[in-house]
Parts: C-alpha cells; sequence; structure tokens
C-alpha cells in the first residue's frame, strides 16, 4: 500500500506557530510514511537541513516504539513549529505509559537505546497519558 503525502508549503512566518498531523496506520509502512512526511513538512517549513535529519530521526524512533506496543490502534504523528522550537508528538492507543528511565549504558539491554538516541537529540522528551492512551513527545531547537 503506497502512502501519499501532500506537503503544501508553509506561508512566510509571521510568528504563528505551524502544525502538521498525519495519522498512521498499523503495520510495516507507518514508520517509513512517518519519517517521508516528517521529512517533506520540515523541509517545506525552511528546517535547516541538519535539524530535518535530526527530527526524521526521532520520529522514527519514537513511531517504532507506539508501533510495537500498540498492538491494534491507531498512531498518530503531530510536528508543531513555533520560535526555532520543534515538538514531535506520537500519540497511540497503548495505556501504558513509556519507561523513560531505561538504563541506556546497558549493553546486555535488548531495547531501549532508541529513547538513548531521542535523549541525545532533543533538548526535551517525555510522556503524557491522554483519554484513549498515551502521547510521547520531544522538543528539539532549529
Amino acid at each position: 500500500m503506497k502512502t501519499t503525502i501532500d506537503v503544501t508549503p508553509a506561508p512566510p512566518s509571521n510568528g504563528s506557530p505551524l502544525s502538521s498531523h498525519l495519522p498512521l496506520d498499523q503495520g510495516l509502512h507507518a514508520v517509513r510514511s512517518a519519517r517521508r512526511y516528517a521529512d517533506e513538512i520540515l523541509t517545506s517549513w525552511g528546517v535547516s537541513r541538519v535539524a530535518v535529519e535530526d527530527a526524521v530521526v526521532v520520529v522514527s524512533e519514537l513511531v517504532t516504539n507506539a508501533c510495537l506496543h500498540t498492538l491494534n490502534g491507531p498512531v498518530g504523528l503531530r510536528l508543531l513549529s513555533e520560535d526555532r522550537q520543534l515538538v514531535i508528538e506520537v500519540t497511540d492507543t497503548c495505556m501504558e505509559t513509556t519507561d523513560l528511565s531505561i538504563p541506556w549504558n546497558d549493553t546486555d539491554c535488548d531495547h531501549g537505546r532508541g529513547l538513548a538516541i531521542v535523549r541525545a537529540l532533543t533538548c526535551a522528551f517525555g510522556c503524557s497519558r491522554t483519554a484513549d492512551g498515551k502521547t510521547v513527545w520531544a522538543q528539539m531547537n532549529t
């Protein structure tokens, strides 16, 4: 199944925030679609290439985690940009919040390196419960 993304360039910045949302189906293509979407949207917003590349890695890690831990529900990606700050939000229907205290230096651990990458590329990240699941978010300087 091919996902078509309609990317409309952002209007010239007048100080108002930019926001874009992509609903994702569960499946093998969700992470790839999210990466491509983030790259195209952030590029159209005029975000620097280095920041776009870092954001795409963060999107990939967060969407991968959401897809792994959400068996049947939808996953959503939201990008927000204002005043050289980018917020990446990934929502899912898993009621368990993400454990952000995984020991990142544990070489015997099977998982957890993705959040170490997110931590390294962002200035803040966290997890919030929603009425029907959770939102994992990350904030980056652009």
